[in-house]
């Protein structure tokens, strides 16, 4: 999503988890200009790429490949130092249609699915451009991303994400809103809308694993949340460390990833200016990774909460159009 930091008055909280497993592991550090920029080319989106064992991160102009420990390999552009200009990694053929900024993604069959949206016209023109995930380089395939008709054209393509079981699509606008947009995969047509049980609103990105969206906002708490695809239900899984001072820090997208052991980890971006200084490059993005322990053996419940559980999925939450 667009940088629009927020300014609060070193660190207050380290964010509060409500959800027992989600732990915070760790958290790395990667200045915008190091010798790679590496900070700077995970300033947007960040997804796990499992048929190469690499990770693949965005900025606004371009694509970048990471070794699955964090070791830059390639990006598709970057920032000159000695002309104070960006060398796009977004290709002549989408930049000269308008197209200045690619948000977060999801990865799918090796191919990257990239929202991507015009910065000069305010956001108002939407769609999803492929990527392969290997080469960075456009596949030539884009569709637009607009939505169910009642969104607010500004903004609804800041985020991608797949749900690989069903092969649907999915995005949100950025205003507050309490339903999601469902896509058909090959051509991102709109299919519907699933309705939520809470308002969301400056969703930054999303990714879905066993029918579970895990969603990054920008919100003042920084909170990530989770959204159950059969049910709708909304819920807070922690918030992400909150900076006193004279600091500008937004939260970006986020990526997951399946263990070994049968658990989650979760990476979160977080882009932050030390300074709040214009013009003075400083600036660096924290990398928050979080763990979810395998589930223990779950509760007995009584025999009528399935049943109950059953007939509500039975009416549906997607929406589809006339």
């Amino acid at each position: 999503m667009r940088l629009l930091f927020i300014t609060a008055a070193g660190v207050l909280a380290a964010g509060s988890v409500h959800a027992a497993s989600w732990t915070l592991d760790s958290f790395a550090d990667y200045a915008f200009l190091d010798e790679n920029q590496t900070g700077l080319q995970m300033t947007q989106g960040i997804a796990w790429n499992a048929a190469a064992n690499e990770w693949v991160t965005s900025w606004q102009y371009g694509l970048a490949r990471f070794t699955e420990d964090w070791q830059f390999i390639e990006a598709s552009g970057h920032y000159d130092l000695e002309t104070g200009q960006v060398v796009s990694g977004i290709p002549a053929a989408l930049a000269d249609r308008g197209f200045d900024h690619i948000g977060d993604f999801d990865i799918r069959d090796g191919v990257v699915h990239a929202s991507l949206d015009s910065a000069e016209g305010d956001y108002q023109n939407g769609h999803v451009a492929f990527f392969d995930a290997t080469t960075l380089a456009y596949a030539g395939e884009l569709h637009e991303m607009l939505g169910d008709p009642t969104n607010r054209r500004d903004d609804v393509a800041s985020w991608t994400a797949i749900d690989h079981a069903t092969g649907l699509g999915y995005g949100k606008e950025w205003a507050l809103g309490d339903t999601l947009n469902v896509y058909d995969l090959t051509d991102w047509s709109f299919l519907g809308t699933l309705q939520m049980d809470q308002e969301l609103k400056r969703v930054q990105g999303a990714k879905v694993l066993d029918g579970m969206m895990y969603l990054s906002t920008d919100i003042g708490t920084k909170s990530v949340y989770s959204l159950d695809l059969a049910t709708g239900h909304v819920e807070e899984l922690f918030q992400l460390p909150i900076f006193e001072g004279d600091i500008r820090f937004e939260t970006e997208g986020l990526a997951l990833r399946e263990l070994a052991d049968g658990g989650l980890e979760m990476y979160v971006e977080m882009v932050i200016d030390p300074q709040a200084v214009e013009g003075e490059f400083d600036a660096y993005t924290r990398l928050y990774r979080y763990v979810l322990a395998d589930d223990p053996a779950p509760v007995p419940v009584p025999a009528t909460l399935p049943l109950v559980l059953s007939g509500l999925a039975a009416f549906g939450l997607i929406r589809r159009r006339a």
